[in-house]
């Protein structure tokens, strides 16, 4: 991504607000199931000029993930023509119609997520070809109902974001299928949270989920 196209965004040093957006997304998918806060600069510069839809959250992950060569699905409250725009223009993205051929999925919220099986899995000499889903609008839970567990994560702990019905199973299915499967950035305000495909989630021993 060029320094003019940046600087649309009102990102006052491009080059690092998008190298530090990147290494905050590998840092929450090497340390899965927790909350990793965004610096408040590369996402407060854009809030003001973002077409409607599109959380700042979101369009920061954008700006330090995709490019020219990217392919990106837009989720249904994601898809108009505004967004669609707004991601030529800053990214140069490819947008494709189908979620099964996009490297990068944006979903404004878990009300529009579709099952994670949709989306483009993975080859088997291929594996990191799969869909990575950027999910924006996630709430935390004032209480976990969900424990997570695998690499990165010792021992296991909770996991608090709201997720919608029936997230558990399709995660399993996901987490099962290793190595091949999607990847999640969980977005919130000022936060991001990873779910690479390694990790398990399984309900909490002493609480069940009202939306699992």
């Amino acid at each position: 991504m060029s320094d003019q196209q940046c600087s649309r965004l009102s990102w006052t040093d491009p080059v690092g607000q998008a190298q530090q957006v990147f290494r905050l997304a590998l840092t929450a998918l090497s340390r899965p199931a927790q909350a990793h806060t965004f610096e408040p600069g590369p996402v407060d510069a854009a809030a003001d000029e973002l077409p409607a839809g599109l959380s700042p959250e979101l369009a920061a992950l954008a700006l330090a993930l995709c490019d020219n060569e990217t392919t990106v699905w837009l989720a249904p409250g994601l898809d108009t023509e505004d967004v669609r725009t707004w991601f030529r223009f800053h990214c140069g993205t490819v947008l494709v119609a189908e979620p099964d051929r996009a490297a990068f999925a944006f979903v404004p919220g878990v009300e529009a997520l579709p099952d994670l099986c949709c989306f483009h899995q993975g080859e088997a000499e291929y594996p990191d070809r799969s869909t990575t889903i950027c999910l924006g609008g996630v709430e935390e839970r004032e209480t976990a109902a969900i424990t997570a567990s695998g690499p990165g994560i010792v021992g296991n702990c909770d996991f608090s974001c709201r997720m919608p019905a029936g997230f558990l199973a399709q995660w399993q299915r996901n987490h099962e299928q290793f190595p091949l499967g999607v990847d999640m950035l969980l977005c919130g305000p000022g936060r991001l949270t990873g779910l690479p495909r390694t990790t398990c989630l399984s309900p909490a021993a002493d609480e069940v989920s009202q939306c699992m």
